[in-house]
This record gives structure tokens, sequence and C-alpha cells, in this order.
């Protein structure tokens, strides 16, 4: 089982601030000023076909450590999404990567969730596409692996504030980037394989 960072990590704690509403969440990236909404694909400003390749990285990231780990891969979906905000539409690609939780260690479960955002930024660094804002949108797009990882936290530790999960899962990213950096041709090669499936359609204008 791949083990946590024992070191504290070093937290910054952010308000994210959207018209009307804030989000109060640990992050490792500072919100971009002035950002307009609640939706993560406009600090992105990335192409429908761009955000395609960088959301078949974030999977990537996730299926190859899945593979390493020994953790089952059930299923790997992307979808194209719009939707309306009171600002803009907004278009963007979504993943999942399914797994089996039969018998997985949880240190190797949150490893592999957190393989996810890590590849998702090594791909933005390597493409010459990285700004503070889209690395913060990419950590904020997987806010989803973070919830699983609470969810599973509170499993394990009974009781434990989210909060704290937060803090335990994240000891687990040095682990993943590791284990990405160590595999990468191995996330290529996944990104491969998922590039070849049908590009999604561009989606359909939202209806007034």
């Amino acid at each position: 089982m791949l083990g946590p960072d024992r070191r504290q990590p070093a937290w910054q704690r952010r308000a994210l601030q959207s018209s009307g509403s804030s989000v109060g969440q640990f992050s490792l990236h500072p919100a971009p000023a002035g950002w307009c909404c609640a939706n993560h694909d406009h600090a992105l400003d990335l192409s429908l076909e761009t955000d395609r390749q960088g959301a078949a990285v974030h999977e990537a990231g996730h299926t190859t450590a899945a593979f390493v780990t020994g953790i089952d891969v059930t299923e790997v979906v992307l979808t194209p999404e719009q939707t309306q905000h009171p600002c803009d539409p907004t278009a963007g690609v979504s993943g999942i990567t399914g797994v089996s939780r039969i018998a997985v260690p949880v240190g190797d479960y949150l490893t592999m969730l957190a393989a996810g955002e890590v590849a998702h930024q090594r791909w933005l660094r390597d493409s010459g596409l990285s700004t503070p804002a889209r690395a913060w949108a990419v950590e904020l797009g997987a806010m989803d692996d973070v919830g699983k990882a609470v969810n599973r936290l509170r499993e394990w530790v009974p009781g434990y504030e989210e909060t704290g999960c937060r803090q335990l899962f994240w000891r687990y990213r040095p682990a993943a980037a590791e284990l990405v950096d160590a595999r990468w041709e191995s996330v290529r090669a996944v990104v491969g394989g998922l590039a070849g499936l049908p590009n999604p359609p561009e989606p359909a204008a939202p209806r007034d």
C-alpha cells in the first residue's frame, strides 16, 4: 500500500468567491480575481477539444494509478457538457473513472483519486497551458474526487471532520505525483486510447 506524506501540507485557507455565493475550502491555488461564477470552465478558457484532452489525461491518471495499485477499473467515460449560467454559457468535458472497491486498501484508493488532478496539472504544464487560474480551475474540477475521498475516510475514521479528511487525503498527493511521473508514458498511452474514441459532438445551445 502506498503511504501518505507525514509532513504537514502547506495549506492556505482561501475563500473561493463567486457572485452571490462563497465556497470555503482548502485550496493549493488562489482563486482568480474577478471570476464570474461557480463554474471552473470559465477560468479554464479552453476549446472543447483541448478540454477533452485534459479530461482524458485526468481520467488516465486515475486509470494508471489503479493499474499500478491493483484496483479494478470498470469504466472510463468522457461526457461533453454545456451549462447556462447568469453570466454566460460554458462548454466543457467531464470524466468518470469507475473502479471496484472490493478489497481496496484505503491508501491505494486515495492515491488513485489524487492521481487524476496531479496528471491534469502536469499536462497543463507540459502543454504550455498552465496559468494560476487554470491550475485553480483544475483543482476545483477535482472536487468530486475530494468528495469520494472524504466519504471513504469517514468510513475508515468515523467522526472525523471534513476538514481533517481533506487534509489527510491530500497527504497522499506526493505519492500520487511520484506514481504519475514514474508512469507518465503509461498515462499518455491511456490518453491515446481514450482519444481514439469518437469525438464528442458539440453541445447544443441551451434553450431559452
